[in-house]
């Protein structure tokens, strides 16, 4: 019998190879809950559609697409509202490298325009639903799709990728709809979802394996360069390793190979092999949550960047402060008795 991960990335596939069979679906619609589970419902869907296998899950596939026009929509009128306003911003980790609907969308606004685009945000209309020490959410209700704007990468008042430091790394982007908007390159958006995978979700989900191959795949020895050097320059060596691990093992389990520019990644990290995780088990149930001594290996070389120093003091000390204190012991036993995010 197979995993339900194992049939799930049979139907999808991989960019780097091509399947010469179909693999049959028994149960379209359990494998499809497994899909929306790791946060991948349109690409599974859109698999199962392209090899003619949709069947009962026909509507709830049109109804995705619909929802994605109307997110890139948003998007694309939200992008230009920005570069009216002149502010210096790219969207980033939500934007995936192949078709998907996504809760919400992440915006990072760089130098000190923070505030002013929270301002324009609401007289724009846009309905605001929270903020929080490093970022403020709000609602499209046309679109139902939130945009969380982002002053500094981080959880709670913990940064964990700077800012300044991925200011270098912003290009353009084309949506499905053939709009073009202001995005972290592929290098720094995928160090990004690596970084929040680890240090923020800290857990595993197939979205994220799909999200690493389709940009790895486009990446040529400079952007693979600059990932690395992205990932030294911000403390984050050990996350990417670990998210590269699990990606390996599982291309390597599912079907057979282990992707050349995974390879080259092994030689460029000087490690005779990835770190793979403890604990998947021979089924690879996912989403998968990261041991907890990986998540504190992660945060203490964090920790060797200046502003993730100054951050986590300025964590400390408001957890001086009960009601915030007690609202962080919260959310995090809330991540620890959670299935997926």
């Amino acid at each position: 019998m197979y995993s339900l991960t194992y049939q799930l990335l049979r139907v999808i596939g991989s960019p780097f190879i091509n399947l010469d069979y179909k693999f049959k679906v028994d149960e379209i619609t359990t494998l499809y809950n497994y899909a929306r589970k790791n946060r991948m419902p349109l690409l599974y869907l859109e698999s199962l559609n392209r090899v003619g296998e949709i069947g009962s899950l026909e509507k709830e596939y049109e109804k995705l697409k619909k929802k994605l026009k109307k997110i890139e929509e948003a998007v694309s009128q939200f992008s230009n509202k920005l570069n009216r306003w002149g502010v210096e911003y790219a969207f980033f980790k939500s934007i995936k490298p192949y078709r998907e609907v996504t809760v919400d969308i992440d915006i990072l606004v760089f130098g000190s325009e923070y505030l002013n685009v929270i301002r324009k945000m609401k007289d724009a209309g846009y309905k605001f639903l929270a903020r929080g020490p490093l970022s403020s959410t709000f609602r499209d209700s046309k679109a139902d799709v939130d945009f969380d704007v982002y002053d500094e990468v981080g959880v709670s008042h913990i940064v964990y990728l700077d800012k300044d430091v991925l200011e270098n790394f912003v290009g353009e982007r084309k949506l499905s709809n053939g709009e073009v908007v202001r995005s972290l390159l592929p290098e720094a958006d995928l160090l990004a979802v690596v970084a929040h995978s680890v240090l923020k979700e800290q857990m595993y989900v197939l979205s994220e394996y799909y999200t690493t191959l389709y940009y790895l795949v486009n990446m040529r020895d400079d952007a693979l360069n600059s990932f690395l050097y992205l990932a030294d320059e911000c403390k984050l060596r050990l996350a990417v390793e670990t998210h590269l691990g699990i990606t390996a093992l599982l291309h390597k389990e599912v079907y057979g190979t282990f992707p050349p520019c995974l390879a080259k990644l092994t030689k460029m990290l000087k490690k005779n092999h990835l770190e793979l995780p403890h604990g998947i088990g021979k089924g690879f149930s996912m989403p998968y949550k990261y041991r907890s001594i990986i998540i504190v290996k992660a945060f203490l070389e964090k920790f060797g960047e200046e502003k993730a120093r100054r951050s986590l003091a300025l964590q400390a000390l408001n957890m001086c402060n009960p009601k915030f204190a007690f609202s962080v012991i919260d959310k995090t036993l809330y991540h620890i008795r959670r299935k997926t995010y």
